[in-house]
């Protein structure tokens, strides 16, 4: 039963069908072939799943806040403000790409929205002060991957939403892992550099800042739920921001409303999906087995940790991160648990080896926006990404060996005991 649905979804991936697509075909399959399951299971999981979960309403309005706070000034301030932190720096329009990376990704929670708001700023005066282009584009899309780390973070949403916990512990994991892979990105950054000789920047309000506080403020506070965290983001984005940077003006408002809800219906679509997709699988018991086999492969937590980080990494080459989080969170899970990996240890390693795909082909998402704001092919880019990459696959070890970088500050907080 779980092989026929899993023969079929591969199958219509690699034939690049999309992802929701190949989800609900492998699971028809599995329903008409095997007379023991109803095709009915399909529609019945699909509404009930999106129907009975608040949380998941997180998703769709942290994809507004983050496209309004992109198109309204936000990312210009961030810049503004990172400039005055580390431009004096050798090569400080670099840092600033860095620093402006792990501030927006707490506005925005999506690497494909920090790239596509800073990089349009970033990359061309980042080429007019000297720096060359290839290296610019590269610094951009690989710090990206930040947004899905630092919180607010949708795939951080779509795990918990998956193995049933905290949010806020989940976003709290990720400050410390976040911080990591900038100190990561930053070393690549200092020798390349001190060796090309990039210039330092002169130095140049806060209140598009205010966002990330806000949503983790309110969050642990107790002011508010993650749901309604993203809500007030929503408001704030809407209407603070506007008022001291006047870059948004309401003919703007439809195009934003409308592409937020083309991403969102496109994740809504998947989560429905996977929730027959995953039914099918448990109830064959598919999950269990693939646990048993990967304890018979990888006998220890730490080894399997490493079988995941590869897995991921290999999957990030042709899914998206919420793809692979949606596909393999309820096949892995279990394995994890049992062999004593805790819940949010876990769900911080797969949402950062999930992150890599966005910037390695063929499909990942940043790279095309790196290179359609460039114009450079892929191939005079693959080479400058490869010591941010290094710096981020080290980073991901790191984190994964050692469980207290994530649960330390959820633990401090009081999410998880």
């Amino acid at each position: 039963m779980a092989e026929t649905l899993l023969i079929v979804f591969v199958v219509f991936v690699v034939l690049g069908m999309p992802i929701g697509v190949a989800l609900g075909v492998g699971t028809l399959a599995a329903a008409l072939f095997f007379p023991t399951l109803n095709p009915i299971i399909i529609p019945t999981r699909f509404v009930g799943l999106l129907s009975d979960s608040f949380l998941i309403l997180a998703a769709p309005l942290f994809i507004l806040a983050g496209n309004i706070a992109a198109r309204g000034g936000v990312a210009r301030a961030i810049i503004d403000f990172a400039t005055v932190i580390v431009g004096r720096f050798r090569g400080g329009l670099a840092y600033v790409n860095i620093l402006d990376s792990m501030i927006f990704g707490g506005i925005s929670g999506s690497a494909v929205a920090d790239v596509s708001a800073l990089g349009t700023f970033l990359i061309p005066q980042m080429v007019r002060k000297g720096y060359d282009k290839d290296f610019a584009t590269a610094i951009t899309i690989s710090t990206a991957i930040m947004a899905p780390i630092i919180p607010p973070s949708i795939v951080a949403v779509i795990y918990a939403w998956m193995a049933d916990e905290s949010v806020a512990a989940i976003f709290a994991g990720g400050y410390v892992p976040g911080l990591l892979v900038g100190i990561g990105m930053a070393v690549p950054t200092f020798i390349i550099a001190r060796k090309r000789n990039y210039p330092r920047e002169p130095a140049p309000t806060l209140a598009a800042l205010m966002i990330p506080v806000i949503i983790m403020g309110g969050i642990l506070i107790g002011w508010f739920t993650p749901t309604e965290a993203a809500a007030v983001a929503v408001v704030y984005a809407l209407t603070v921001p506007p008022l001291f940077y006047r870059e948004l003006a309401w003919k703007d408002l439809p195009g934003i409303f409308a592409d937020s809800a083309r991403l969102s219906g496109v994740i809504g679509l998947i989560i429905g999906l996977v929730g027959a997709f995953g039914w099918v699988l448990t109830y064959s018991k598919f999950p269990f087995r693939v646990a048993e086999a990967i304890a018979t492969i990888a006998p220890t937590w730490w080894l399997f940790m490493v079988v995941v980080i590869v897995l991921y990494i290999f999957l990030g080459t042709f899914l998206t991160p919420s793809e692979i989080i949606l596909v393999t969170v309820p096949v892995l899970l279990p394995g994890a648990q049992a062999i004593g990996i805790h819940p949010i240890h876990f769900g911080m390693v797969c949402v950062i080896a999930s992150a890599v795909g966005h910037i390695t082909p063929p499909v990942g998402l940043c790279l095309f926006v790196g290179m359609a704001i460039s114009g450079l092919p892929m191939d005079k880019l693959l080479k400058p990404l490869l010591p941010f990459l290094a710096a981020i696959i080290v980073v991901l070890f790191l984190v994964a060996f050692v469980p207290q970088t994530v649960l330390f500050v959820p633990t401090l907080l009081g999410f998880i005991k």
